[in-house]
């Protein structure tokens, strides 16, 4: 007899969701020309993901 997985818990989002929708949010803060927010948000996802952010472009 095979025992049934266990449900997902109520409320839990697996890592890879979440930073797929950071990512969506600062594409659409980046658009919106909200350039801090939007970097913020990157920051974030990278962190969930377990790498570094990017480094950004020097700006002429």
């Amino acid at each position: 007899m095979q025992t049934p997985l266990p449900s997902p818990i109520p409320g839990h989002v697996s890592p890879l969701v979440l930073a797929d929708r950071l990512l969506a949010l600062a594409q659409d803060a980046d658009r919106a020309g909200m350039r801090r927010p939007a970097r913020q948000l990157l920051r974030l996802a990278c962190a969930i993901c377990g790498e570094a952010p990017p480094v950004p472009a020097a700006s002429a």
